[in-house]
């Protein structure tokens, strides 16, 4: 069965993506995609980031999102994405509802104290800025707090599974609180 791993030829020297920027725009193939996917893979592993744990993925739309996102579902992980512009009592509720052990931020936003930041601190969530590095044309994953994961041993890469919880959206339910609503892998690479 498909997962969001195994739904692209990993070889494929084809534009997967094309991050408009200036001056000139940033164009991964998909071999480029998968071996930047697989990279942030091993730092979350080694930042022991363990199956079905949840990461809050407080990123824009950008590369640093679309890889965030489909190496945290590798790792065998439930992505939690969560608009930046949450206030502090949103993102509170949300990593706390979700027990998110890591709550991946962009660049700077841990020295600015953002609520992110705070809300994250506060649930003892790991912390991490994420950015790409065109002089390494690398991904980085800059962790500024462990968190819960103070004492995490590294974890081995993993391989996504048909069944996994791939995805977390909260939905306004008929209380007016937000529910956690899980997408399984094969139903994430079906809607895409």
């Amino acid at each position: 069965m498909a997962t969001l791993s195994n739904s692209f030829d990993r070889t494929a020297e084809s534009s997967a993506v094309t991050i408009p920027s200036k001056p000139d725009a940033l164009t991964l193939s998909y071999r480029q995609l998968a071996f930047h996917i697989a990279s942030f893979q091993k730092k979350l592993a080694d930042l022991g980031v363990a199956p079905h744990s949840a990461i809050s993925i407080v990123l824009p739309n950008s590369l640093e999102f679309i890889i965030a996102f489909l190496a945290t579902t590798y790792q065998r992980a439930i992505a939690a994405p969560l608009n930046p512009a949450y206030k502090q009592d949103e993102f509170e509720f949300y990593i706390g509802d979700l027990k998110s052990a890591v709550a991946i931020v962009p660049k700077g936003t841990v020295e600015s104290n953002g609520p992110a930041v705070r809300a994250a601190k506060k649930y003892r969530a790991a912390i991490a800025e994420c950015y790409w590095d065109d002089q390494l044309s690398e991904m980085i994953l800059d962790v500024k707090d462990r968190g819960a994961l103070q004492n995490a041993e590294n974890q081995i890469v993993q391989r996504a599974q048909p069944d996994d919880i791939a995805l977390v959206l909260h939905t306004s339910g008929t209380t007016g609180r937000p529910k956690a609503v899980g997408y399984l892998i094969d139903f994430v690479l079906v809607m895409n």
